[in-house]
Parts: structure tokens; C-alpha cells; sequence
């Protein structure tokens, strides 16, 4: 799939020619560094991408067709994620704990930007997220974000050695954490909410209860990481729950802000 973690040898085409033309002979002597391809196949690669209207071929030289870039950027950029009217939901179900992390910030992303987000307040039972070593990168990419003109505040309703870990491994002024049970939150449920959205996560309850047996045994963070593969391997049913409640968003938001300084927010909104 074209610039995933699993390219193709038409996926390693479009990227050598996204910013250059290239002749398909100097293409092979790229590709062949990489995969044991013959020139005949490069060949047919190309007259693949030509045929789908993703290249050009012009004499020697093979380059990307804008046509088909700027209509890529446009799906691309208008694909931002199910935004609901006021009162809406939806529902999605996953099993696999890395493709709902990767569909949580491809929803994510789009909604903060296109509500002006500056201010996001989340509540897991423990962030064990983090400790995914498929979604780590990710993870601290997104967590890195805050310092751009937003903040995150973050309550973690575990009060262990690895959620203190995380609180020290990741904590600044535009990230905050606090760690505190909230007793009228599920501990199946990982909660976003940001402006009227409500995202809640919510994983089965004997997973849940594996989760916390976890993190109360666990005697450093380096624990969480070598059982939490385990525990996530065969997660069953997640649910993934997208709502646009104002009501419900800002009683959300005044039960999650309580220990936190919301006017350093203010501050950045108006810089």
C-alpha cells in the first residue's frame, strides 16, 4: 500500500520519482539495492503506474502524473475522518490493538484541526499505548505536536511505578499529566475530548483487568513492555466510539481539568 510500512515495488517507484523524473534503468539500479528485481519487471511496474494514470512516460524519462497527484492530495486532505452533526454517533469495532491506535489518531488529527482544537483532555486507566513498540514512533510524534500552539492534559488513573514512568518520560509544560483514579470512568474505557468530540476506547473487561494486574505487579516501566505484547496479542472486540455531545463534552471536560492550569491554554490561544 502506497507509503505504508509494507511497500511494494510500485510504492518505491512513486516515491524515487515523487520530487524527480527518472530513467526506468536508473529506477532498476535503485530498486535492485533493495529487492532482487529483474529490468523486466521494472518495466512492468512502470507500465502499471502508467496504465492507473499515476505516471507519465515521456521518451526515456518516467515521472509522476500532477494530475494524479493533486487529485491525490485533495482525497487525501478531504478524507479527514467521520465528522458528525451535533447529536451524532458512531460505532467501528477492531481487533487489533495497533490498527485502532493507527484509526484513533487518523480521526484524531483531522478533528483538531479542522475544530481549531488548542485544548485536548484525555483519561486512560494506564497509557499503556506507549509501551506498544509498533505505535512507539507514533506515539511520540503525536505527544511532540502539543508544543505546536496546543495542549494536552492527560489524566492517568493509575498511580503505579510505570504510570509515574510515563508522567516523568513525558510530561511538559504543553503536556500535562495527572494521575488519579476518577471512579465515575469505566476501567474499559480510554476517553478524548476535544471541543464537542467525545472519543471513548473501550476494551473488554477481562483485558481491562489483565491490564491493571499488569501495572500494579510491575516493578519498572521495562515490565509493562515485556507482558503488555502479550495482553494486547488477542485483545477480542475494541470498540471505538465517536460522538459530537456538547452537553456531555463539557461535563467531560470539567470533571478532567480539575488539577490542571487551564489558562497557560489561554495564553497559547492568542499568541
Amino acid at each position: 500500500m502506497l507509503y505504508s510500512g509494507d511497500s511494494s515495488v510500485e510504492d518505491r517507484i512513486v516515491e524515487l520519482t515523487a520530487d524527480s523524473r527518472k530513467t526506468i534503468k536508473s529506477l532498476h539500479e535503485s530498486l535492485a539495492q533493495d529487492h532482487s528485481l529483474t529490468l523486466r519487471a521494472v518495466y512492468k511496474a512502470v507500465n502499471k503506474l502508467v496504465g492507473a494514470g499515476v505516471l507519465l512516460k515521456v521518451g526515456k524519462q518516467v515521472m509522476v502524473d500532477q494530475e494524479w497527484a493533486r487529485r491525490a492530495t485533495e482525497t487525501l486532505g478531504s478524507a479527514s475522518g467521520p465528522f458528525l452533526s451535533i447529536g451524532e454517533r458512531a460505532a467501528y469495532t477492531f481487533t487489533s490493538v495497533e490498527h485502532l491506535d493507527s484509526f484513533w489518531k487518523t480521526t484524531v488529527l483531522p478533528l483538531e484541526r479542522a475544530a481549531g482544537v488548542r485544548e485536548s483532555f484525555f483519561y486512560n486507566p494506564h497509557n499503556f499505548w506507549a509501551y506498544l513498540p509498533d505505535r512507539k514512533e507514533s506515539e511520540d510524534a503525536y505527544y511532540q505536536h502539543f508544543r505546536e500552539h496546543r495542549y494536552g492534559f492527560f489524566t492517568i488513573g493509575g498511580e503505579s511505578v510505570a504510570d509515574k514512568g510515563f508522567k516523568k518520560a513525558y510530561q511538559t509544560e504543553h503536556l500535562q499529566i495527572d494521575l488519579r483514579t476518577i471512579s465515575s470512568f469505566r476501567r474499559t474505557d480510554h476517553v478524548t475530548v476535544l471541543d464537542s468530540f467525545i472519543i471513548t476506547v473501550r476494551l473488554g473487561k477481562k483485558v481491562a483487568e489483565r491490564i491493571d494486574t499488569l501495572y500494579d505487579s510491575a516493578e519498572s516501566p521495562e515490565d509493562i513492555l515485556l507482558n503488555i505484547l502479550r495482553i494486547c496479542k488477542k485483545p477480542g472486540k475494541i470498540r471505538f466510539l465517536l460522538e459530537n455531545n456538547p452537553t456531555k463534552a463539557a461535563k467531560l471536560r470539567k470533571i478532567l481539568a480539575k488539577n490542571f492550569y487551564i489558562q497557560q491554554a489561554t495564553h497559547i490561544q492568542s499568541a
